[in-house]
């Protein structure tokens, strides 16, 4: 047998052995979140762990956001959509808006800078894609949704220093990006700025184990480094249907690569990274929670959309809305 089919083989018994070995990551990461012990969110605002809680009910105009947010971008592509189905809880909800153009628009972004900084973070928001939403190739795909980061300069196309003394940036979002299965908005991933990064203007991680660019990522190529490591599918999100999504990030202990990314779709665990290293100074914590919509160019023919609601940051497991 030579090495590439051992290689392919061992691959494919890796993603059978998933499945049973999340049989028993289940219990440790699916624990009651915070949430069920909120019916509605209600008082949610109130726990000890929880930062920062917001379904937008009490704005009239996206200007009021920075009451709770430190809003940095976008304010006339933003609204506060109150019409049935533009909302998931409550009778608000924050629309972002990508007008019809053939040049970049900058990011559109709520951002939430913490203080004191945090080694673990989740953050938990409802979102919607719009059912036309077109954002991928040939139409120059952005990000979007949650982002993660510590001491991120704001510079694109800035690399995070190989020996992990500078900054680092996690975002979870769906582009369109040419992965076999696709369709729009695309799969979810983590667009990522760290250590191990391959190019400048970040890498982009699957569940599955593949990397953008590059092909497999470091937990598929060297498994004995990345020993919690275990690939699961990808999965999109349809248009039109408003999903749950938690994300968090866990910054590696110094002198250790324990850091760990995971998302959860509608309580459901959907993709997680394991063995990260991520820094190498006491200081590089995470500070800054921010939710966004950009593209770098949208030759779509018509005004896109996309909503989100029931934003919930704080140090430990949130889960869905429980009633």
């Amino acid at each position: 047998m030579n090495l590439l089919t051992h290689f392919r083989k061992s691959t494919i018994l890796r993603f059978v052995l998933a499945g049973l070995v999340l049989l028993f990551l289940v219990p440790a990461l699916f624990a009651d979140g915070i949430a069920s012990r909120y019916p509605n969110d209600v008082g949610i605002e109130n726990d000890p762990d929880v930062i920062l809680a917001d379904g937008f009910e009490s704005y009239t105009s996206p200007s009021q956001l920075n009451q709770k947010w430190d809003l940095v971008s976008g304010v006339s592509r933003m609204r506060i959509a109150t019409e049935p189905g533009k909302f998931f809880a409550g009778h608000k909800s924050l629309e972002m808006q990508l007008p019809v153009s053939q040049v970049e628009h900058g990011d559109q972004v709520l951002l939430k800078p913490l203080s004191p900084t945090e080694p673990v973070l989740y953050v938990r928001v409802y979102e919607k894609f719009d059912l036309g939403f077109l954002c991928g190739p040939g139409t120059a795909p952005g990000h979007n949704g949650i982002r993660i980061a510590g001491d991120y300069p704001g510079e694109a196309g800035h690399r995070a220093p190989p020996d992990g003394s500078g900054f680092f940036l996690f975002t979870l979002e769906n582009a369109v990006l040419n992965r076999r299965g696709e369709n729009q908005p695309g799969f979810a991933h983590i667009y990522a700025y760290w250590p191990y990064q391959r190019m400048n203007y970040g890498d982009h991680f699957y569940p599955d184990g593949w990397v953008i660019p590059g092909g497999w990522g470091l937990w598929i190529l060297h498994p004995f480094q990345y020993p919690d490591f275990r690939p699961m599918p990808n999965w999109q999100p349809i248009r039109g249907i408003w999903y749950c999504y938690e994300y968090m990030v866990k910054i590696n202990d110094l002198g250790r690569n324990n850091g760990e990314i995971a998302f959860w779709i509608n309580g459901q665990l959907k993709g997680r990274w394991t063995n990260l290293f991520m820094r190498s100074r006491e200081s590089l914590k995470i500070d800054e929670v921010a939710l966004l919509l950009h593209a770098n160019a949208n030759f779509s023919t018509h005004l896109n959309k996309k909503w989100y609601d029931n934003v919930v940051i704080a140090r430990s497991y949130i889960g869905p809305i429980s009633h």
